[in-house]
């Protein structure tokens, strides 16, 4: 029987495995994989039928007792562990052996199960069935025929014919394919899983150690290990004291038993290699490419083994596939959703969320034309496309990819609606989605479903603006309606019409996200090919002084209300509010600074103190914007109708600014008309090519408003439930089942409707109340941003996780996404709520997780912005942009990286922040 030396002798798994069959294409192709040849299955065929002639081995047993098939296998495996090599075979690996090791080197001796009919071998994608075959390393020239005997032997090992029982497998069945390579003599060894073995989430896993291969496999060395985020490039670890480490030991010259490796024992580090990693960060980044580079070569995640030598060349030795049920795997993330839900938030929101996002994303895909019994298949998906982990909102990643998938066109929109989501590149890297159909059927589909949404996407304009319509009429009459006067199911009944309408409209709004999105990637692809030369700001500084929208709307609002304020001494100025103690019945005693001053202000001004001009306009502020606020889609914060003293706060603190609507109009207007001139000059204002990039930079801008306005809409929408879920709450108190109204929200939509409609599981609302609110109080830990869970939550974080650095550009440098230009230095104040206390806000820079509209306050005091969350479409880039403040989303570990009084410098353009001084740290 011949031996396979040739590559395109080496690419049949049928004759050669898996193993080697992977390891041809990729030498080939490439790979640092080291010359080898391979015994072929035809050759273990041969040698076990001759020894079954010569009755060494007997004839398979009938039956399936374990222990006769255990009596066989041993007389099976001593035989063939004893044959002699045919003549031409024993001549041909001599050969070899000279051409891959010289006379005086070594090689590696390793066996492979071969696939069957079935498809199933060893290194498989559908089983792994690795390490139950033997190898050998330092093998030399005189052991050379008795190990690949040895290795054929193996086929029939006590753990590998239980391992074909458990499985169904005959365990007559099994043929083995042997390798011979050249033994490459590293000084550090690796093992390199692709994505994370236990959850499958978008990291490599790298586990290294001094030493040989063996150690790493089979636990003989202290391991490091280090982790590598795919898309981001960020690096962790893990390290540990290395004192032991797997080395050839060329004392042990005999044969040890078969599955014994030959020559390796194991000894000391060097002291002066104990404590440093056993990778650099280079060769981190270098192992893990090469594993992202084999599974995107093979298309499956991979599990790689490898050693380095000491010249530092990466020599890649084994490849199998991961064997991961994609079914049992959840991507999360939080990356986008954070802006509308940030931190630990309610029963009561996140069952209320979850129908918002059901009900929106069914009407979506009705619109685009998905067929009515996908869309029963897929309902498990809409209801969880959220989840609730560790009292906190995310995204299932997972179900979003197989909604979105039920759209043939799908793909051509991924890329777009990912950067706008906010998900890492690579984050369902190897995802299923729907199961394919024949190839004129997904031609038809794909084009029925073209046309539907490019008819849904040149409609979109008058949809929309069809949309602020319906929602003004919808609304109108029930914006800051008082329930108090409608019976319990009569409220119920009015929510129930109102989703019935959200049901049928909101799915329009998501079409005008996406096209926002794609115009807004066209526009950045046109301005890079047309003005090359033009700064990296030029697409966020035309997108300033865009069409007025809501949120600008209620902005500026709130300005004009700070402007007038700031005509009123008694309010601008706090320590002068003692003025009204003239007059008790008014004001009551002189207000106490912060809230209290506040409050006391506002009954002064509800008290007419400073006349009706000004009351009136702000209960015409709080009567069109009133569902502005702080965590406004949280149903346990309450509205500004709720807390009109805080408007109040926010307006003085505007007015204590100096902030004016015409000041901030001539702001973002001047950089507008700036980036305008920088494109007539660099195309001439006439040709057609500056002609479309104004005219589609003008449909971004509206589609922005768009978009912003169906955003209030949302706000309205959230705030109308949190009046009708508050004024249910209240009911309950009255009838005996809640202590308080605040228990409330640590019930579900369904709880509160079910004891009043007769549908609920349980009266004892209380009990589930107080659990919940424990939960609420004491949450579980803060996940990450992005992550997955393999079968089971909470997720399996990689250790280190925790404590993962940002990405450094540079001394003192970190990398984020630049979201509205310019330069700018300040102190750096680090924010987690926009109610703390802030010492002074005079030169300062913003540090947060993320921001929502109720921070707007703080974001127009702020000199720039830093936030670790967002994309170039979220609320802090949209806002940034506008009014020109400097703005950088996206940067991880911003608010422990950044400290807390630092002298920082942000390059809105760049992304980049630079800690110039640590200042109030520094001591």
């Amino acid at each position: 029987m011949s031996l396979l030396s040739e590559p395109q002798d080496l690419l049949d798994p049928a004759r050669v495995g898996f193993k080697f069959s992977r390891q041809a294409q990729m030498r080939r192709d490439g790979f640092p994989v080291p010359a080898f040849c391979c015994v072929p299955a035809e050759a273990f065929d041969a040698a076990l039928a001759a020894l079954q002639r010569d009755g060494r081995v007997p004839p398979t047993p009938a039956g399936r007792d374990r222990e006769g098939l255990r009596r066989w296998a041993a007389q099976a495996r001593d035989a063939l562990a004893g044959s002699t090599l045919a003549p031409d075979l024993a001549t041909a690996l001599l050969g070899a052996f000279e051409r891959l090791a010289g006379s005086e080197g070594y090689v590696a001796v390793r066996a492979c199960v071969v696939t069957g009919a079935d498809g199933v071998g060893e290194d498989s994608a559908k089983d792994p069935f690795a390490g139950l075959s033997d190898s050998f390393l330092y093998v030399g020239r005189e052991a050379l025929l008795r190990r690949v005997a040895q290795c054929w032997a193996s086929a029939f090992n006590d753990e590998a014919l239980l391992y074909r029982l458990e499985r169904g497998l005959s365990p007559f069945s099994a043929r083995v394919a042997v390798g011979v390579q050249t033994m490459v003599c590293g000084s550090r060894s690796f093992v390199a899983f692709s994505v994370d073995p236990r959850d499958a989430a978008p990291r490599c896993v790298i586990a290294a150690a001094h030493g040989i291969g063996e150690g790493v496999v089979q636990e003989k060395a202290d391991v490091d290990h280090f982790f590598y985020a795919r898309g981001t490039g960020v690096l962790s670890s893990t390290l540990v004291a290395k004192h032991r480490q797997a080395v050839r030991d060329s004392a042990l010259d005999g044969l040890p038993e078969p599955g014994g490796q030959v020559g390796v024992t194991v000894v000391e580090v060097p002291a002066e290699r104990v404590h440093g990693p056993v990778l650099d960060e280079d060769e981190v980044r270098a192992i893990a490419q090469l594993a992202l580079r084999v599974e995107a070569y093979f298309g499956l995640p991979q599990d790689i083994e490898g050693t380095l030598t000491e010249d530092g060349r990466i020599h890649l030795v084994q490849a199998r596939p991961i064997a991961i049920d994609p079914r049992l795997r959840h991507l999360w993330s939080n990356a986008n959703i954070t802006e509308s839900f940030p931190g630990v938030t309610t029963a009561l929101t996140y069952s209320f969320a979850q129908l918002f996002y059901a009900s929106i994303f069914g009407n979506l895909y009705r619109r685009l034309g998905v067929d009515e019994a996908l869309l029963r298949a897929n309902a498990t998906h809409l209801q969880q496309m959220i989840g609730f982990l560790n009292g906190r909102i995310y995204y299932r990643l997972d179900d979003w990819y197989i909604l979105h998938s039920q759209l043939p066109v799908f793909p051509l929109f991924r890329p777009g609606w990912e950067r706008m989501m906010g998900i890492e590149a690579g984050a369902m890297d190897g995802r299923s989605a729907l199961p394919t159909v024949d190839r004129w059927r997904a031609g038809a589909r794909l084009a029925a479903s073209a046309v539907r949404v490019g008819v849904a996407l040149v409609r979109n304009e008058g949809r929309m603006r069809a949309f602020e319509d319906w929602w003004e009429g919808l609304f109108a009459a029930r914006r800051g309606q008082d329930l108090a006067d409608l019976e319990p199911l009569a409220r119920i009944e009015d929510f129930h019409a109102v989703w019935r309408e959200v049901d049928d409209h909101w799915g329009v709004t998501l079409i005008n996200d996406t096209q926002l999105s794609n115009a807004s990637a066209l526009v950045a692809k046109l301005l890079a090919r047309y003005v090359p030369q033009a700064p990296a700001s030029l697409f966020n500084d035309l997108l300033c002084g865009d069409e007025e929208n809501r949120s600008s709307a209620i902005l500026f609002s709130m300005v004009a209300l700070a402007e007038r304020v700031r005509a009123e001494p008694r309010l601008a100025e706090p320590r002068l509010a003692a003025s009204h103690q003239e007059k008790p019945s008014q004001a009551g005693p002189h207000p106490a600074r912060g809230e209290d001053d506040d409050a006391a202000l506002w009954t002064a001004l509800e008290e007419g103190a400073f006349g009706q001009p000004l009351l009136r306009a702000f209960r015409e502020h709080l009567h069109r914007y009133g569902d502005r606020g702080l965590e406004e889609l949280k149903m346990e914060q309450p509205s500004l109708r709720q807390t009109p003293a805080t408007l109040l706060r926010l307006v003085r603190h505007y007015a204590a600014s100096g902030l004016s609507v015409a000041g901030l109009r001539q702001q973002e207007q001047g950089i507008r008309h700036a980036a305008e001139r920088v494109l007539q000059d660099a195309l001439g204002p006439r040709s057609w090519r500056c002609r479309l990039l104004l005219w589609l930079v003008d449909k971004v801008r509206l589609y922005a408003r768009y978009r912003e306005n169906s955003r209030y809409c949302r706000s309205e929408l959230f705030g109308y439930a949190r009046a009708t879920f508050q004024s249910l709450g209240r009911d309950l108190v009255r009838l005996g089942v809640l202590r308080e109204a605040t228990d409330g929200v640590h019930l579900t939509r369904e709880e509160l409707f079910g004891y009043f409609e007769g549908t609920g599981s349980t009266t004892a609302l209380q009990g589930l109340a107080d659990t919940r609110r424990t939960a609420f109080e004491q949450p579980g830990e803060e996940l990450p941003m992005a992550f997955a869970t393999y079968d089971t939550v909470p997720p399996a974080l990689p250790a280190g996780a925790a404590s993962r650095p940002a990405a450094a550009v540079g001394e003192g440098a970190l990398r984020g996404l630049g979201s509205s230009s310019g330069v700018v230095r300040g102190i750096a104040r680090v924010v987690f709520d926009p109610r703390q206390a802030i010492a002074t806000t005079e030169d300062m820079i913003l540090v947060a997780r993320e921001t929502d509209p109720g921070w707007l306050f703080l974001m127009l005091t702020a000199k720039g912005i830093v936030v670790e969350r967002g994309t170039m479409l979220s609320h802090t880039a949209i806002t940034s942009r506008k009014f020109g403040i400097p703005s950088v989303v996206s940067l991880a570990d911003a608010t422990r990286l950044i400290p807390d009084g630092a002298l920082i410098e942000i390059n809105g353009t760049s992304g980049a922040v630079t800690v110039l001084d640590h200042g109030e740290e520094a001591a």
